[in-house]
């Protein structure tokens, strides 16, 4: 059975807001997952998510939680409630949450306005990857029971989280020359030479 991974990346496109002025409903915005880009050092080595790595296991609806610091703990939606949403476009995965009314959802807020946390990390399983030199090239993965997290320290510098009124002003627009199309030929591609 693989084991599952995590991997923490910085927060670029987060943001968080209320969701409407007679609700006490905190809604976040925010990237988990970053395509084609290096993540730190992870000792002596680095990891690079593929695009259309998450694709497949988009396209199957995973069951994700969305945690603060990959803590089980500190549940803040779900998928399978309909109060965590993932899609993907050319720069990765991008998530949106009504985060629950709880005392850790709002002091999480007030993190996240301050900027003290930035970024965020996910929880997966490895189904398809290779090495490129000192690059561990991850082809695909499965969410499935996984998570996405909103993390004091990432592996990937790259991720962003805020509160979604916040994060309207700094969200980077996913490279326009790199289609989810064709990320996922390459997704076959990588699953074609795993098969060899």
């Amino acid at each position: 059975m693989p084991t599952m991974e995590r991997r923490a990346f910085g927060l670029t496109d987060i943001q968080v807001r209320a969701a409407s002025d007679d609700a006490e409903r905190l809604s976040f915005a925010g990237r988990a997952i970053v395509y084609d880009q290096l993540s730190e050092d992870m000792g002596g080595w680095r990891e690079r998510i593929m695009p259309g790595a998450a694709t497949r296991t988009l396209t199957d609806a995973p069951d994700v939680r969305f945690l603060l610091n990959h803590d089980p703990n500190y549940l803040l939606g779900r998928t399978s409630s309909g109060t965590l949403r993932l899609s993907e476009d050319n720069g990765g995965v991008t998530v949106e949450a009504d985060m629950a009314n709880v005392s850790y959802a709002r002091d999480l807020a007030e993190l996240l306005e301050r900027r003290d946390i930035t970024q965020m990390s996910f929880g997966f399983w490895i189904t398809a990857d290779g090495w490129d030199g000192t690059t561990h090239e991850v082809y695909g993965i499965d969410l499935d029971g996984g998570d996405v997290s909103v993390v004091t320290y990432p592996a990937f510098s790259q991720t962003s989280a805020e509160l979604r009124a916040a994060a309207a002003n700094r969200i980077t627009p996913p490279d326009p020359g790199y289609s989810v199309e064709r990320a996922r030929h390459r997704l076959r591609e990588a699953e074609l030479l795993s098969r060899l």
